[in-house]
């Protein structure tokens, strides 16, 4: 073979794959969902962080309406597993098609199917300073659009965080963006942590403890006793805990999630990027070397 046509099919090939390339960033975009524990030496803890991407048709919470069972064992065991049950069964938990919005496990308007879901952690739990991340192949310019997370606060008996509105995080402006274009921003900021209001809080049965040198306190999932209230904003953190251990509040006052000062920028920091197509890259990838040898056997 001549090296003009050698040379030919390989400009052909990696033109196929930059092709192959456009037409499946119409159709969807890989990204890479990055978090980053902001927490100050010594702070909160959190479990792997669910991530969905959706049309706008989930809805984890509204305000003071009570945790459905998917949240509640986010919130109290840092298990996404019925969540991501849910998600990808094409349910919602708030139902808002009434007068006023109803806490509910329904069938949305979007099937499971059309959905993704994942938990991103190199490792359970994701310390201050740590980061982990995950790659997504998703439709960002219609089927999943929008993005929902929930991640459990350690330590605690159920505190957590999650966007309560459904399209608090579009990323439709990521769809046929370069590799490098991201969307980022800050949770857990301030003010924003949820109590889900389903355990009482109580250090004995509370999971992490052993990380902030405390007595153990939760063995196994579940071991709370049920409180039955509703989702609430965290005003001040760990103050109503029973068995709260000796001078624990004093001793690690980084744990004041609400304290602007040591968490200005919330808990954490969610970063999603895009990334280049891993089926184009790895053709081109293939294609530049041999027309690099064909070029030096001339």
């Amino acid at each position: 073979m001549t090296f003009r046509r050698a040379f030919n099919l390989i400009c052909a090939f990696a033109f196929a794959a930059a092709s192959l390339a456009t037409s499946s960033a119409m159709a969807s975009t890989v990204v890479q969902v990055t978090i980053t524990n902001q927490s100050p030496t010594g702070g909160v803890y959190i479990t792997p962080l669910w991530a969905g991407f959706h049309d706008g048709s989930f809805d984890s919470y509204n305000g003071g309406l009570s945790s459905q069972p998917g949240v509640e064992r986010v919130a109290e065991d840092g298990d996404v597993s019925q969540i991501s049950s849910d998600f990808l069964g094409g349910y919602t938990y708030i139902d808002n098609s009434g007068a006023s919005p109803v806490s509910a496990t329904i069938l949305s308007s979007q099937s499971g199917a059309d959905r993704v879901d994942g938990a991103i952690a190199n490792g359970a739990p994701i310390a201050p300073g740590e980061v982990a991340s995950s790659t997504f192949n998703v439709d960002v310019s219609g089927a999943n659009r929008y993005f929902s997370y929930a991640s459990m606060i350690l330590p605690s008996s159920d505190y957590w965080i999650g966007n309560g509105s459904p399209t608090a995080h579009d990323l439709s402006s990521l769809a046929g963006a370069a590799a490098g274009t991201t969307i980022s921003f800050d949770i857990g900021l301030p003010g924003q942590v949820n109590d889900a209001g389903t355990e009482v809080n109580d250090f004995a049965t509370s999971p992490g403890n052993p990380l902030f040198g405390i007595p153990a306190g939760q063995s196994a999932p579940n071991q709370g006793m049920d409180e039955n209230g509703v989702n609430a904003n965290v005003l001040t953190p760990y103050s109503d805990f029973l068995n709260t251990p000796g001078n624990f509040l004093s001793d690690l006052s980084e744990l004041k999630f609400n304290n602007s000062a040591l968490y200005p920028n919330g808990i954490a920091n969610v970063t999603i990027t895009v990334v280049p197509e891993p089926a184009s890259a790895s053709l081109l990838a293939f294609a530049l070397p041999l027309l690099g040898l064909l070029r030096r056997r001339r």
